[in-house]
């Protein structure tokens, strides 16, 4: 799908790009303190002419924009996590790139409707839009550039952009600087024995001695796929994998890997497992997230 020779996806980055300018020429001349990053949604929001508000109303989950007394107004909770709240509000300005907020109110909650929905399309693009909106990318694909691509240089990004970690190593997924598979691996309801052996036998994967982990999602970077190579969803690793190791540790570990990709064929990866949180679930692992890098 295509607009004006962009496609839609850049057609609206480009529209954040526009607007986060706008703020930020009124905002440099308004203000001699103003230097981000980070982008602070609350004056980006005033210099856009939109009025935020703070509101603690348990009916509202997260945010919502919608027009009172002719104005774009913002209700937000406060309560949330600071990473979590800037994007809800750079989500919620987002939705002035698009008309209809103007006749119905846009609420962001947890419950996302489904992509190939309209308004599934639509949250969709909103999220692209925050993203540029708080980690505009060419500022950020030179802070990265500096840097270096690794999960050790996320929490560093993350504080100058005041992002989360995952959104920050989402984003540096699509700078795609190295040859790379991003990870999720959060604590829930493992493979039984029975549906494990099921998915040995559908991928042709040898049974497997050590540790069994399911991932939520994995992103593969360009070079990643121009390799060839591909990732399962369900990865069988050693007993002391880096994976399991950083959960548990809530640290960051690095270590070599051998990982059984299915139809007889194995890679050798170099793994860095970042934990997103030090707060434990019941069973005392925390979310990782694990780039791993094709040797």
């Amino acid at each position: 799908m295509t607009e004006g020779g962009a496609t839609l996806e850049e057609s609206v980055r480009q529209r954040a790009r526009a607007k986060l300018a706008e703020a930020d020429q009124l905002l440099r001349a308004v203000d001699e303190g103003w230097a981000p990053p980070p982008f602070d949604p609350l004056l980006v929001a005033l210099a856009l002419g939109i009025r935020c508000a703070p509101v603690a109303e348990p009916w509202l989950e997260d945010a919502m924009i919608f027009v009172q007394e002719g104005r774009p107004t913002i209700l937000y909770r406060p309560e949330r996590p600071r990473a979590r709240t800037s994007f809800n509000i750079f989500h919620e300005i987002a939705h002035t790139l698009f008309p209809d907020y103007l006749s119905n109110p846009r609420y962001r909650h947890p419950r996302r409707p489904r992509l190939f929905e309209p308004e599934g399309r639509l949250e969709y693009l909103c999220d692209l839009a925050a993203t540029e909106f708080l980690m505009p990318m060419d500022l950020f694909s030179a802070d990265l550039k500096a840097s270096g691509f690794g999960a050790g240089r996320a929490e560093a990004l993350a504080t100058r952009y005041g992002a989360s970690l995952e959104a920050v190593c989402l984003r540096m997924m699509e700078v795609d600087a190295e040859s790379c598979a991003l990870v999720l691996v959060e604590p829930r309801r493992q493979l039984k024995r029975g549906e494990w052996r099921e998915l040995e036998r559908w991928m042709e994967l040898p049974p497997q001695g050590g540790q069994r982990l399911r991932a939520t999602y994995a992103v593969l970077s360009e070079r990643f796929r121009r390799e060839g190579l591909t990732f399962p969803t369900c990865l069988a690793l050693g007993q002391r994998n880096c994976l399991d190791r950083a959960a548990r540790s809530r640290k960051l570990v690095a270590g070599p890997e051998r990982l059984e990709l299915g139809r007889g064929q194995s890679q050798d990866f170099y793994v860095e497992a970042l934990p997103l949180t030090t707060h434990p679930s019941r069973r005392g692992r925390v979310p990782v997230l694990g780039f791993f890098y094709p040797r």
